[in-house]
């Protein structure tokens, strides 16, 4: 989501940096504290009117203000927050007693308490939502913006729930001055950010928004922004002790416990800063984190993703990853990190032992896309014998997002099948348009065998067109509620939402082949097809249970995590990061080289007869 954002093969040879997130969903009325905050009048700061880029497009500047006793932690007013996340809109801020303020946005409702440092909101999803601006009335749930798809409704259980922040615990400071509030920069920014990938950053010098899928990559829109963030080399005490506190707030309530991480149940009970005493290395690393010299800080967060692995969905690389692109960045930090690393051994020995460890299973992936070319001689996607014909999709990607929105723009024709396509909705139309008008098929396989995810509205359009639903099923684990949220496809894509829509059928037997590479959106398909009483045949799939979100470290790098605003499940609200169980099990044959062999998987013969018994039970 995407729900599944695909893993980034390259990264496997480097270390990824990574960190892990639980969840916080206290219900408590905003405390008071007896005393006058002293934040009530105004605290001695610069200012500084910063650029700000929306999406890689100039949107004038803001103010941000750098307090006299925080050195390096930028503040912003949450007005001024609020305009950049959400132009043309306002946040009514009324001062309701000492140090606390009550705060509007339209949208949801908030107190903050300056003095006792908390943040309290009965409707926090809806506070934080910028999902309004691209659908009107849209809840702040998934969406990727195909113009095919669209936000239908929301079901919760429960109906409402209170989401509070305890910032003194990690040592994050809140101001007022009678009149409204700052926070760090980067605090919002972690507040607000989605799965849609709105996020906020800042460098020190420039603001850069991200406003949709299309440039969430910031070194691909603004490599200068990068650059500058990379160059900073070291962060006052301050800085450093703020920017480590925002990392354990992150991690103790942001993150989604997809189910695999070594070490959830700890961050759970006692969070990230009491964890890091008790794991191997776990001081070590901590005081990496906390350091003011910048290469020692990455390394630090390096050195949590060995505790974090959650199988692709939560990876940080915003130094290593960044400068091996090809942006022109201009930095001396890969040689600053590789001197971190030579002075902590043990620690990088540990890193290291555990790359290696994860390229097998990678290997075992290239293994199965040879496989898969030589098992099945014909077409790149489509392969018929009898009465079945075998549709290959190895993602659920929105490949041709911008031909599919200039199609229901009018400015071009609908999108078609191009040489090479492996992973776009259009393949599954072409297969699914030549197999029902082919007489002899009856049985009709969708293989993700090896497919690593990709967007949710596909998988939402697939499911639609094959089993005429439309809906998903996950947890938010910041609130604590449960969600099923629907969407509206145009099924017949004409352009509108109508009874026309209800005329697509496919005289079909559908059924979905899987893997332990069926991963992310690939495993969330099998899940809901499973709950549709469609057959699953192969092996158990990968897992892969939460939306990726995407984050800043306050110095202005990006990262991503397995999101706590969504964690799958299956339509009786099962965590599916275990994988999905297939109703007929295909075994491995002999291994070839050493490399799984996934030839059985693809007998059309076997295949036809499996689906054809299963059918014929029903």
């Amino acid at each position: 989501m995407k729900t599944t954002r695909d893993i980034n093969l390259q990264a496997i040879a480097i270390p990824l940096f990574c960190l892990v997130f639980t969840a916080c969903t206290d219900t408590l009325d905003p405390p008071v504290d007896s005393q006058p905050d002293p934040t009530e009048e105004e605290q001695p700061h610069t200012t500084i009117q910063a650029p700000v880029s929306r999406g890689g497009t100039d949107s004038g500047t803001v103010d941000i203000r750098y307090y006299d006793d925080k050195p390096g932690v930028a503040y912003i007013s949450v007005a001024d927050f609020q305009k950049i996340v959400l132009p043309g809109s306002t946040v009514k801020v009324q001062k309701i007693g000492d140090g606390l303020y009550q705060l509007d946005n339209g949208m949801g409702t908030a107190v903050v308490n300056t003095a006792a440092e908390t943040f309290v909101s009965d409707n926090y999803m809806d506070f934080t939502n910028q999902m309004t601006q691209l659908w009107p009335g849209m809840a702040n749930v998934y969406w990727d913006g195909s113009p095919y798809l669209h936000y239908e409704s929301m079901a919760l259980t429960p109906a409402t729930a209170t989401v509070s922040f305890d910032f003194k615990k990690y040592g994050i400071d809140l101001r007022g001055n009678g009149q409204t509030v700052y926070f760090p920069f980067a605090t919002l920014s972690d507040m607000y950010s989605d799965i849609y990938y709105h996020l906020a950053a800042f460098n020190g010098e420039r603001v850069f928004f991200v406003t949709s899928n299309a440039n969430s990559q910031i070194v691909d829109i603004d490599p200068k922004f990068v650059e500058t963030a990379m160059n900073h080399m070291t962060r006052t005490p301050e800085q450093a002790a703020y920017e480590y506190g925002e990392l354990c707030f992150v991690a103790d309530h942001f993150y989604g416990k997809p189910g695999r991480a070594a070490i959830e149940n700890s961050l759970h009970s006692k969070g990230l800063d009491a964890t890091l005493d008790e794991i191997q290395h776990g001081k070590e690393i901590k005081q990496l984190l906390q350091s003011t010299d910048m290469a020692e800080y990455l390394y630090g967060m390096s050195a949590l993703q060995p505790f974090f692995e959650d199988g692709g969905h939560t990876r940080i690389g915003p130094m290593l990853d960044l400068v091996n692109t090809d942006q022109g960045i201009s930095t001396t930090m890969p040689d600053k990190y590789k001197q971190v690393g030579e002075e902590h051994k043990e620690l990088k020995m540990m890193i290291d032992e555990w790359t290696k460890s994860r390229l097998p299973r990678f290997m075992r992936m290239f293994a199965r896309i040879a496989q898969r070319k030589t098992a099945l001689p014909g077409e790149l996607y489509y392969r018929k014998k009898g009465d079945t014909a075998f549709c290959i999709l190895d993602q659920f990607g929105p490949t041709d997002l911008n031909g599919w929105e200039a199609y229901y723009a009018g400015r071009a024709p609908m999108p078609t099948v191009l040489p090479r396509t492996t992973g776009e909705l259009v393949i599954i139309l072409d297969a699914l348009k030549r197999a029902d008008e082919d007489p002899e098929v009856k049985n009709f396989v969708i293989d993700v065998t090896n497919n690593p995810g990709g967007s949710l509205d596909v998988v939402m359009a697939v499911t639609s067109l094959v089993a005429d639903k439309s809906e998903f099923f996950s947890e938010n684990v910041l609130t604590g509620q449960r969600q099923a949220i629907r969407y509206a496809v145009d099924r017949n894509f004409d352009g509108k939402w109508d009874e026309k829509d209800r005329e697509v059928n496919y005289n079909l037997n559908v059924a979905v082949l899987t893997s332990e590479r069926s991963f992310s959106c690939g495993n969330l398909f099998s899940s809901l097809m499973k709950d549709l009483d469609y057959p699953i045949i192969g092996e158990k799939s990968g897992g892969g249970a939460c939306a990726v979100q995407y984050f800043c470290t306050p110095g202005g790098l990006q990262y991503q995590i397995s999101s706590s605003r969504a964690r799958l499940t299956d339509n009786q609200w099962r965590n599916i990061d275990g994988g999905i169980d297939p109703h007929v099990s295909i075994a491995l044959g002999t291994p070839i080289d050493g490399y799984p062999n996934y030839t059985e998987f693809y007998n059309l013969d076997r295949l036809s007869s499996i689906i054809n018994d299963w059918y014929a039970a029903k």
